[in-house]
């Protein structure tokens, strides 16, 4: 597997990647199949990466750097780090078929590692539904600070767990 930016040239087997993941587990949560391809384009995206194999791609990560974000506050509350200070990853999915095999871990692993060359520290939100995302980012020591309900409609809520990234080694 191979780690590397994302281009232009990813958008087409990126979004059918996800389009896969969504009708496999339903991330994104509370996004109908019409607006995945919407869902991948919005944000504040300053770096992308995808993860290779065997020529396809079958993971993706971004970084996401939005001007005020509801995450971005829950960690400011529970740690002091003010919005500056921050990058959300977004966006992370990987190939239904090679899930446990270590392409999600890595991703996680190498976005956490390009925050600090922004300034920033890497934060998330996650679904309290997504058990298996929520054990992997426990399992590499990211931090639950807080916990986010987004109202999605009249009647109808999106319960997220933030998680702060591992502090960076020092220098």
């Amino acid at each position: 597997m191979h780690i590397r930016a994302k281009t232009d040239s990813d958008a087409a087997a990126c979004l059918d990647l996800l389009m896969r993941v969504h009708a496999a587990d339903g991330y994104p949560l509370h996004t109908a199949p019409d607006r995945v391809a919407a869902y991948l384009a919005e944000g504040d995206e300053v770096a992308a990466w995808v993860a290779e194999h065997d020529g396809r791609v079958v993971g993706h990560v971004a970084l996401h750097c939005p001007p005020a974000d509801p995450t971005f506050e829950v960690v400011e509350r529970a740690t002091g780090l003010p919005a500056a200070k921050l990058a959300l990853v977004a966006r992370l999915f990987t190939a239904p078929e090679l899930r446990r095999s270590g392409v999600g871990r890595t991703l996680l692993r190498h976005t956490a590692a390009q925050a600090p060359m922004l300034g920033r520290r890497a934060v998330l939100d996650v679904g309290q539904t997504l058990h298996s995302a929520v054990a992997l980012y426990e399992a590499e020591g990211w931090s639950r600070v807080g916990e986010l309900r987004l109202p999605l409609a009249p009647d109808s809520t999106l319960d997220l767990w933030v998680y702060m990234s591992p502090a960076p080694p020092s220098s």
